[in-house]
């Protein structure tokens, strides 16, 4: 490989695009037995960089608007990157942002150019700021990062409050710390009217079932939605942390008001989700009722959970 990297290395001059040639050095220490034609691939992106801008443009009087070629490599950061920045900003989305099943604001993609949150796809946006959740694309992260990208990753948050300081902290590395605000204010607002319109109804009780038989319990954001929707989560007081499985028996014993199952669910085809099939399940809960709560409103977290919120309440 090393032919191809000296031919390359010599195609630019480091005197006229000094940055460019100090990525592509960093690059080859860092991941020296990359795939060949992989390694070139993105020694070409990194060629195309011809132009150094500075990464964040000051407004008239010297001040700083932020970021303006931002990039997503998350679902997540895509969702709220449309909620919350200005377009201008957005350079690009990962091609999750158009899936009408997952992301809440496929609609309000349109024309923005799309990702598969590879190194080689993202360096030619030249991104001043490129975001993502913790659990996205770590080697692209790692990649970028070496490459001397601004990398900023969301924390998972847990709670609705952790859903507030995730805004406030996305407000403040893309610029947009009033649009923040007003998106907390309006969740805040939200879900108190969403409570108040159902108190006069009883508490229900309610279990997560999902494929393989895994239930959410404790310290988990669904919990909390669960609270917030006036139900219980049997999951939880049973002690179940975090995403654990249960077994049928469990369930059957725990006799939940509701069984909360993603839409998927009921593929037949699929050997995860056949043991809904279980005729002693079918029985014990012919007179429960199934709640199917869509993806788009739950695989995020940000203020399409007062939407969630609302949904459950309804059917309490």
């Amino acid at each position: 490989m090393d032919r191809y990297y000296q031919r390359f290395l010599s195609e630019i001059r480091a005197d006229d695009f000094p940055d460019v040639s100090l990525q592509i050095l960093t690059y080859r220490s860092f991941h020296p037995t990359m795939n060949q034609q992989r390694y070139i691939s993105i020694l070409s992106a990194l060629i195309l960089m011809l132009a150094v801008v500075s990464p964040h443009p000051l407004a008239a009087g010297g001040a700083a608007v932020g970021p303006q070629r931002i990039v997503s490599i998350g679902l997540c950061t895509d969702q709220l990157l449309l909620m919350m920045a200005q377009r201008s900003q957005i350079a690009s989305l990962t091609s999750s942002a158009t899936s009408l099943q997952m992301s809440y604001m496929a609609d309000a993609v349109g024309d923005i150019p799309l990702n598969n949150a590879t190194v080689e796809e993202i360096i030619p946006y030249r991104p001043d700021l490129v975001v993502g959740s913790d659990f996205a694309a770590r080697d692209t992260t790692r990649f970028l990062r070496q490459l001397g990208y601004e990398v900023k990753l969301a924390a998972l948050p847990t709670t609705i409050e952790e859903i507030y300081t995730l805004l406030t902290r996305f407000g403040e590395w893309t610029g947009n710390q009033a649009r923040a605000a007003s998106m907390i204010a309006k969740m805040k607002h939200e879900i108190a009217e969403i409570q108040a319109r159902y108190a006069h109804r009883p508490e229900k009780s309610m279990i997560i079932y999902s494929p393989n038989g895994y239930t959410i319990g404790a310290d988990t954001l669904e919990n909390d939605v669960l609270k917030y929707a006036g139900f219980r989560n049997l999951s939880a007081e049973m002690g179940i942390v975090g995403f654990k499985k249960i077994s049928l028996e469990k369930v059957i014993e725990a006799k939940p008001d509701f069984l909360q199952l993603d839409n998927h669910i009921f593929n037949r085809d699929s050997l995860a989700s056949s043991y809904l099939g279980h005729p002693v399940l079918d029985k014990i809960v012919e007179n429960k009722e199934f709640l199917f709560i869509p993806s788009r409103l739950r695989a995020c977290a940000g203020p399409m959970v007062t939407e969630a919120i609302d949904f459950m309440a309804q059917k309490r």
